[in-house]
């Protein structure tokens, strides 16, 4: 065998012991949280060992910030896109973005992934929405790029409600109120997805009449609505 092919080999094997071990950790987050879930858990369900771990990531820590980058990056890749198509339709058109369009670019990308069935991204949505409330969540800034996205959908906020273009603490309260809600969302349709019923609800058994698509449009007009008000 040719040393390049060799190397070749080798580098395919870093790669998916690489994304193995993602694979992993991110199931176990989703499942037991971040403190709950040990490194000799994720090197066993691997099939690795802890120089392996450290070799790829160093640290925990760093470990799980791969785990949320991953996936994060394409949500804003999606995100700025859809952003984008804002931007010219409003050029074109020669009028100001809608409520309901903004919210749309933020809340369609994630709910296309958690219709698609991948297991790997709902257990990306479940460890996002656990995410705040997890000891030590404060370490896990914000990725500069997810902060670029959200500054941007600021700025074209103030041209859909003028109202609140000198209010900053009421925009970004209302954006806070739009990630919560989308995030409490999808991870009630995670769970039904298991066949679960969230009982800490009100009215539970009413979740499951409709689909996923009729969530997400009134998840959409909910949000809308509430940044317009």
């Amino acid at each position: 065998m040719a040393a390049q092919d060799t190397i070749s080999l080798r580098t395919e094997s870093a790669v998916a012991t690489y994304d193995r071990i993602l694979d992993i950790a991110e199931a176990l987050f989703a499942a037991h949280g971040i403190q709950g879930t040990s490194i000799r858990q994720i090197t066993e369900l691997a099939k690795v060992n802890v120089a392996a771990v450290n070799y790829h990531f160093g640290t925990k820590d760093k470990l799980v910030e791969a785990v949320i980058q991953r996936r994060f990056q394409r949500l804003e890749e999606e995100r700025a896109l859809a952003l984008d198509r804002i931007e010219e339709r409003c050029r074109r058109e020669n009028r100001a973005p809608t409520t309901e369009e903004l919210a749309s670019a933020l809340v369609q990308p994630p709910f296309r992934h958690l219709r698609s069935g991948d297991a790997g991204w709902l257990n990306f949505i479940r460890v996002l929405a656990r995410l705040i409330w997890e000891p030590g969540a404060e370490k896990f800034a914000p990725l500069p790029s997810s902060l670029g996205i959200f500054e941007r959908f600021d700025g074209m906020l103030k041209l859909a409600v003028p109202s609140l273009a000198s209010d900053d603490a009421r925009r970004r309260w209302r954006l806070a109120f739009l990630r919560s809600a989308s995030q409490q969302t999808m991870l009630t349709l995670a769970t039904l997805r298991d066949a679960q019923v969230p009982n800490a609800l009100a009215f539970p058994g009413d979740l499951t009449l409709m689909s996923e698509e009729e969530v997400e449009r009134e998840l959409i007009r909910f949000v809308a609505a509430g940044l317009a008000s």
